[in-house]
């Protein structure tokens, strides 16, 4: 499955009929987040009430549960990936400046959520560039993106590729150390 703008906007679609007022930015923030907190699909029960109403079954709330699944799978590989596939859901550039702008904000509102959500991460106890760039991304959570110029296009390309980098950073450094095998006697 490839995170392009086509997606975007059929996972746009699916949002508004089940999680209205959230955009597919904020939602894949909120899902980076969490796998960086060490949540997963197999967990989907404890988190699941961050996104949807799970108090309401049907078939709707199924489909946006699998889709929701296989997202947060579809992330936790990408950052476990050798070759850096991580991405951010943004977006497709024939958007303007200002809508990807606003839109980079809610990855980062979502993935402040996300990582904070289970209280499993303690940012000050994480090597200092891990610590700095959760405090990075919530800055720009923050940001005011209402006067954006048409012309910043480099600078949110720049801005995206810091996330990226500053997620699998954050994921790297929340991830407990591999186990040492121990020699057999």
């Amino acid at each position: 499955m490839k995170l392009d703008g086509a997606f975007y906007q059929h996972f746009q679609t699916l949002l508004e009929n089940h999680i209205p007022g959230c955009s597919p930015a904020e939602v894949h923030g909120i899902l980076t987040g969490l796998v960086c907190s060490g949540e997963s699909e197999v967990s989907f029960d404890s988190w699941q009430n961050l996104l949807m109403d799970s108090k309401t079954p049907s078939s709707d709330n199924e489909r946006m549960g699998d889709a929701l699944g296989a997202l947060i799978t579809l992330i936790d590989r990408a950052l476990q990936s050798q070759d850096f596939a991580f991405r951010l859901l943004l977006p497709p550039d024939s958007e303007s400046v200002s809508n990807r702008t606003q839109a980079l904000a809610h990855w980062c509102h979502g993935f402040t959520l996300g990582l904070r959500w289970n209280g499993a991460i303690e940012p000050n106890t994480l090597e200092p560039d891990a610590a700095e760039a959760i405090i990075d991304i919530a800055d720009i959570a923050r940001a005011d993106t209402t006067s954006v110029a048409p012309d910043d296009e480099t600078a949110l390309a720049e801005i995206e590729e810091y996330l990226r980098v500053a997620a699998q950073l954050i994921f790297e450094a929340t991830r407990p150390p591999p186990a040492v095998a121990q020699p057999k006697d």
